[in-house]
């Protein structure tokens, strides 16, 4: 390696002609540093505006997305606004800007204004760095571009892009990045480890926030909903160019996260590397997940995929490895997706080129990520926990930032000067309104929508002299016009002949109408009054009838009554005798009952005497059973005593055992006469109380004999006047039975002709009815007819109408 360097020390000493006085060894190698180290700056210098040449490309690149994926009657609008906000954010950033991001830092917060702005006095290495770092301004502002597309006032989009280059950009940039030119400033988020490589939270995701407030403050493009709030697809009118945006892009991309390096060595191949891959995975994974979403494979899934996936990998493409690079690119495949469904379909915000879900979302979820697929040693924080914290705290950040202070640039654009274009200015399309070009259908579509909705003169033709596409549509659609025009002429003529037309019918329906609601009302009143009849002689019938069956029913109840009352009066007399017999009956009952009152009173006597003699039986048996306690107390001392005398006492010892015996079965016995007495007078006192209850039933008994004797004797007599008038009635219902059979002849006499009445009336009334239903008949028909004519008059009326807003 020595004689390498000594070798070209040589060489360069010939060169240089120093071979006069050769230097010492140190000398050599002290210049051999010096030529590395001039080398390797050289290197930096190269491959940093390489670089920054390639993230120039980009800006080419989203020229030719956002072109094709906007309409033709907007495609010079796109071009002039990627053209413009470049050329004004490196202006601005120059004069403001820099200084604002990577000045000496103000308490943290942004870089000391102006201190950079005069770079004449600065180094080349500033010089290199600030082209590297003004064309990443560059793109943050072209982002925001396609998000507000083909609806933006020009003027309004530059303020924006003034706004972002001068401050938004540089505030965020110096809290993530202000500490990459003067090492010693103050970053906080760069301080706090926050870790953003190349940009995907700073450049992009930036962007994409401000991009969505101008969506917001916008509105959705004219045509973008239904009236149901339902997407409708809007084409771009290039997918081709698109396309080649895309790919342009990602041969920018070297340049913007290989560039980031700053450093012409080796580093950056594996970024390079990374970012490759990411972008391949991605965008395979948008083309497959587009296709089971879309049931198609729709071009613009698989370019926003890969582009989501380069946005998602720029924050940690130096601090993954290849599997890494890999798994985030194929998360922000379809987050891409899912993210612009969610904007478009739930919050209905219509971003023409999905700049918000590839630049805002895959920005902040890819610098998320790099706390999860970082290296370990090149995490910033103590763990992934902790790095993740301090991610999440950088996307907040910069969302709230961006977001909230674009929202109020956009609000005071839109009050000061205005924000949106004209919905006419938007139908014929900015190139023309903005620009005056006429690329695309935008005057066609223009001068279409002026004769349909605005002056609706149909004279006017559309320009056919242009020789471009425009111009070939309307020489078909002007032979349209013509005939459109002889239309609407001839049916103008046709409608007021029709509207006289009408008219006259009106009132030759009104005179028909008139007679038929004569005739209708007529034939209802003659109608009614048959009906009326019919239902007359009908209920006469009726009741004739119900007469004749009623009287035909006295009749026979009178003849049966007859029958009934002899039958009644043979049924008294036999009663009158029974009658007789119960009252003598009854009277023969008396006499027993007074006996048998008298036999109670008898038994009640001797069942007191036998209660008497009981309790006598009583006392004797008391006195029975002392005598017996005192004979077996004695029994008690003559044992005592003979066991005293011993032998010589034996006999007497069993007398006083015999006389004990025979004192304890006196003492049984009086006991058993004794319950046995007491039985027999708890019996005799419940004989007296039976005899009582006896002697009361038996006296009311008595009493109820003689009132059914003396009742008996009443009914008796009452039962022979009974039958008496039971004979009289007899004789007065022959009397009737025979007069109404005289009414039953003369009321038949009345139900014939009441039948032959009704019959006749029923006839009336069906003649009746069918008069009425022909006379309503003509009258529906008559009252279709007016109606007919009337809504023949409200044609012709609109179509007059209709005919007469075009010009002919």
């Amino acid at each position: 390696m020595r004689f390498v360097a000594l070798a070209i020390l040589t060489i360069w000493a010939f060169s240089s002609g120093a071979l006069a006085a050769e230097p010492s060894v140190e000398d050599q190698l002290r210049q051999l540093r010096s030529m590395i180290e001039s080398q390797q700056a050289n290197a930096d210098h190269m491959w940093t505006m390489t670089a920054a040449a390639l993230v120039l490309l980009m800006q080419i690149g989203f020229l030719f997305l956002e072109a094709g994926m906007v309409r033709s009657k907007n495609s010079i609008n796109v071009a002039q606004k990627n053209v413009t906000d470049f050329v004004l954010s490196v202006c601005l950033f120059y004069l403001a800007g820099f200084s604002i991001m990577f000045g000496s830092s103000i308490a943290g917060f942004l870089g000391a204004p102006g201190q950079l702005a005069a770079l004449e006095t600065a180094s080349d290495w500033t010089y290199t760095f600030f082209v590297f770092q003004a064309v990443f301004v560059g793109t943050a502002a072209t982002i925001v571009s396609g998000a507000v597309a083909e609806r933006m006032k020009f003027s309004g989009y530059l303020v924006m892009s003034g706004a972002l280059a001068v401050f938004i950009y540089p505030v965020f940039g110096h809290w993530a990045w202000g500490n990459l030119l003067l090492s010693d400033n103050t970053a906080w988020l760069a301080d706090a480890g926050f870790i953003d490589f190349a940009g995907s939270t700073v450049v992009h995701s930036v962007g994409g926030w401000i991009g969505l407030a101008g969506i917001v403050v916008l509105g959705p493009r004219l045509g973008r909903f239904d009236e149901n709030g339902q997407a409708r697809t809007i084409h771009g009118h290039s997918m081709v160019l698109s396309a080649a945006g895309a790919l342009i892009l990602l041969v920018g991309w070297i340049g913007f996260n290989g560039g980031s390096t700053t450093a012409g060595t080796p580093d950056f191949a594996h970024i390079i590397a990374n970012t490759l891959v990411a972008a391949a995975v991605g965008g395979v994974v948008g083309l497959i997940a587009g296709r089971f979403y879309d049931g198609l494979f729709l071009p613009v899934r698989s370019l926003n995929g890969m582009l989501g996936a380069l946005v998602g990998i720029t924050a940690g493409c130096d601090a993954v490895n290849l599997h890494g690079a890999m798994m985030i690119g194929a998360f922000c495949g379809v987050l891409v997706i899912v993210s612009e469904e969610i904007l478009l379909r739930v919050f209905r915000l219509d971003d023409v080129v999905g700049a918000v879900s590839v630049h805002g979302v895959c920005g902040a979820i890819g610098t998320l990520l790099v706390a999860l697929f970082a290296v370990e040693e090149k995490l910033a924080a103590a763990n992934r926990f902790e790095q993740f914290i301090v991610q999440l705290e950088g996307v907040a950040v910069g969302f709230a930032w961006a977001f909230a202070l674009s929202f109020v640039v956009f609000k005071l654009i839109d009050m000061l000067i205005g924000l949106r274009v004209t919905p006419e200015e938007e139908i014929s399309g900015l190139n023309a309104s903005e620009h005056g070009a006429t690329l695309g259908t935008g005057a066609l579509q223009e001068a279409l929508y002026r004769i349909t909705h605005l002056d609706k003169d149909l004279t006017r033709r559309l320009d056919d002299s242009g020789g471009d596409e425009a111009a070939e549509l309307a020489q078909v659609i002007n032979p349209f016009l013509d005939e459109i025009h002889k239309l609407v002429a001839g049916l103008s003529g046709q409608a007021r002949s029709v509207a006289a037309t009408s008219s006259s019918l009106e009132q030759l329906s009104g005179h028909f109408f008139s007679g038929s609601e004569r005739v209708t009302s007529g034939s209802s009143e003659l109608s009614e009054q048959a009906t009326a009849l019919s239902a007359d002689s009908g209920n006469a019938a009726d009741i004739t009838g119900r007469i004749l069956s009623d009287s035909q029913k006295v009749a026979d109840a009178s003849r049966a009554m007859a029958d009934e009352m002899q039958e009644v009066s043979g049924i008294i007399g036999e009663l009158v005798h029974s009658v007789g017999q119960v009252a003598g009956s009854a009277n023969e009952a008396s006499d027993v009952t007074e006996k048998a009152n008298t036999l109670a009173a008898s038994a009640k006597e001797t069942m007191q005497a036998l209660a008497v003699s009981s309790r006598q039986i009583e006392d004797i048996v008391g006195l029975i059973d002392g005598i017996a306690d005192q004979t077996n107390l004695l029994a008690l001392n003559a044992t005592i005593e003979a066991a005293r005398a011993g032998e010589a006492g034996r006999g007497f010892a069993i007398v006083a055992g015999e006389v004990k015996a025979l004192a304890e079965q006196t003492q049984k016995a009086t006991e058993e006469i004794r319950q046995r007495v007491v039985r027999m007078l708890a019996d005799s006192d419940k004989a007296n109380i039976g005899i009582d209850e006896v002697i009361d039933i038996i006296r009311l008994v008595n009493e109820t004999m003689g009132g059914i004797a003396a009742a008996a004797g009443q009914q008796n007599a009452d039962a022979t006047r009974a039958a008496q008038r039971t004979s009289d009635v007899s004789d007065q219902a022959s009397g009737l039975m025979e007069s109404l059979t005289g009414i039953n002849g003369d009321i038949g006499q009345i139900a014939e002709f009441t039948g032959k009445v009704a019959s006749s009336a029923r006839n009336s009334t069906d003649q009746a009815q069918q008069l009425r239903s022909e006379a309503q008949k003509n009258m529906d028909g008559v009252s279709s007819m007016k109606t007919a004519v009337g809504d023949l008059g409200t044609v012709a009326g609109a179509l007059k109408t209709a005919v007469s807003t075009y010009r002919s």
